[in-house]
């Protein structure tokens, strides 16, 4: 009966390891994160010379982050994480939209990236051959793309399996300058 049982979570344990690996987003450097769903995320990482505590961090941020919502729509950044390890102070947001991550770096001058648009499709429901500047080369796989036009180092929730422009990429993250795509699993 235990063999049976074993068989089974070990059953599951491979099948759920089919659908392919989910990346989380730790940052080691200042950056974006492109989510399957359209969610973007941000990531403020910076040397810091002061003994600052991850407490202050954090209550800093999150005043920010409540004055910039006060002024608009309640919600729209959400502080995911803020602490400081070895002297690197780590901020992450979450946005509502591109738009807001946009005017919340505005907000905080926060001049990490320089994005004019950012947009994440599912590939099987747009149409591609409609879209001007976007060929995916044959043999290309993923179920993603991220069409950025801007600078940013970017991730992604899943394995990153074609850049535009031959920008180098390794497993879930690129370097993006100027109008790119970024195909992902």
């Amino acid at each position: 009966m235990k063999k049976g049982y074993l068989i089974a979570i070990v059953m599951l344990l491979l099948l759920s390891g089919c659908s392919g690996k989910a990346y989380s987003y730790n940052p080691d450097h200042s950056s974006i994160f492109l989510a399957k769903d359209g969610t973007i995320k941000s990531a403020l990482v910076e040397e810091i010379d002061i003994k600052a505590k991850s407490e202050e961090l954090e209550s800093f941020a999150n005043t920010e982050v409540e004055d910039f919502n006060m002024l608009n729509a309640q919600n729209q950044v959400k502080l995911e994480n803020a602490g400081i390890k070895k002297n690197i102070a780590k901020l992450i947001f979450s946005y509502s939209s591109f738009e807001c991550m946009e005017e919340f770096a505005k907000f905080t001058q926060d001049n990490s990236f320089d994005l004019k648009s950012v947009e994440v499709y599912k590939l099987s429901d747009i149409d591609i051959s409609r879209m001007d500047s976007i060929e995916i080369p044959d043999g290309i796989k993923g179920d993603y793309i991220a069409i950025i036009d801007g600078k940013a180092d970017v991730y992604t929730e899943g394995k990153i399996t074609f850049v535009s422009n031959n920008i180098e990429f390794n497993d879930n993250t690129a370097k993006v300058d100027g109008f790119n795509y970024i195909i992902f699993k």
